[in-house]
This record gives C-alpha cells, sequence and structure tokens, in this order.
C-alpha cells in the first residue's frame, strides 16, 4: 500500500505564482495605524512584528479604494501618492523572509466614523443605520455608473498594490461593507439584474473580482 505524506501547517506552500515558506496567514483585522490616509511606523512595525514571527503571509486589513470608501479615517485610502509608503512595508515584511496581501474594499453605506457628502452608496436606496452617528442617514442605489466607477476604483487599487511591492491582493466581501450589500437579501433590495435571485445579487461582486 503506497504511503502518503499528509503536508503540515509549517509546510512550504504554493499558491498559483506565490510560494509562501508556511500556511500560517495572518488575516485583515483593523489596525488603526494610519495618518492622512497613509502607513504609519506604527504599521509597519506591526507587520514586521508578524512577519519576524513566521507567518508566511500578512495581510494589511481594509485599504480603501476611494477616499469615500473608507469607514474610518485612520484607514488607508489607495491612490498614487501613497505608493512610496507602501513600499517601506511591504520591503519590511519582504526582509524578514514573509509575504504580504493588501485586503482592499469599499464601505458603501457601512461609514461610521465620518461624514459623506451627500448620499452613500449602496446596492439599495433608504435609511442607513450604520451611519446614523456620523449623519449619514439616507443612503442611495448604485447605478450603472457608479458601478463602472467602482469596479475601476478596485481595479486601480488592486494595481496601486502590486506597484506598492504587495504580493497578493484580498477583494473584501464581508461583514456588511459594499459587495456585501449586494450579495445580502438584509441588505439587497432590489428588483433588477442585480437583485431578487442568489444569482443576481452576486452578480455586481463577480464582476468586481473577475475585473481585478
Amino acid at each position: 500500500m503506497a504511503s502518503s505524506t499528509v503536508p503540515t501547517p509549517f509546510d512550504p506552500v504554493t499558491i498559483g505564482p506565490l510560494t509562501l515558506r508556511n500556511r500560517f496567514i495572518k488575516s485583515g483585522a483593523n489596525e488603526a495605524m494610519c495618518l492622512d490616509g497613509k502607513p504609519t511606523k506604527a504599521l509597519v512595525k506591526h507587520h514586521r512584528d508578524l512577519a519576524a514571527g513566521g507567518v508566511g503571509m500578512t495581510t494589511v486589513a481594509y485599504m480603501a479604494v476611494a477616499k469615500v470608501g473608507r469607514t474610518l479615517p485612520n484607514q488607508i485610502w489607495m491612490r498614487p501618492e501613497v505608493i512610496p509608503d507602501l513600499r517601506v512595508l511591504t520591503q519590511a515584511v519582504h526582509d524578514e523572509g514573509a509575504a504580504i496581501s493588501a485586503q482592499i474594499t469599499h464601505g458603501g453605506s457601512f461609514v461610521t466614523g465620518m461624514k459623506v457628502a451627500g448620499r452613500t452608496i449602496s446596492s439599495s436606496s433608504g435609511f442607513n443605520p450604520a451611519g446614523l452617528m456620523k449623519g449619514n442617514i439616507l443612503q442611495r442605489a448604485m447605478n450603472e455608473d457608479d458601478m463602472a466607477r467602482v469596479e475601476a476604483e478596485f481595479v486601480r487599487a488592486a494595481e496601486l498594490a502590486k506597484e506598492g511591492g504587495f504580493d497578493a491582493v484580498e477583494l473584501h466581501m464581508g461583514h456588511g461593507y459594499l459587495l456585501n450589500q449586494f450579495i445580502s437579501p438584509l441588505s439587497n433590495r432590489r428588483t433588477d439584474e442585480y437583485g431578487g435571485s442568489a444569482e443576481n445579487r452576486v452578480r455586481f461582486p463577480a464582476r468586481v473580482l473577475a475585473a481585478v
């Protein structure tokens, strides 16, 4: 009987073009260590320490694809001006032998820490309980122009992440953020091709994923 070797979490793994030194991946969790939408020394140290501790890859959490896509003011906003700071961050992790991933997303109507001019965007129009404390009490349903713009913002954010030295990108489609606002039947009340069935509700998020 042939024997097989079962990989352990400590063994290297290859995922597409990326090889990790082990299978431990630090998941994204909001660090609240950014200033003016840029990484700080504290954020660099945080991820360098994780890499030095031995993880195969660490994930920088909630990197907004647009300024209005942030849920809190101390999150990274992806734009060309942030590239030099991103390179410092990614190089620090690479120097410790680990890979680094960028978690890119857009909060949509889930903006809890700042006031947004006009209505926040979402899958559907109506009252926005998540924005109540900052005055973002109304949200509007995205139209095709909005979708094209947000799709392009995700693509651009991924390109900037690559330029900044990241090894991978993660599209955040959970936690009630914009793409999840389409996926969930609790927030998606549309009656067009983007609402109703599970296939329709996932149509826009899948489009963004395919574009990236």
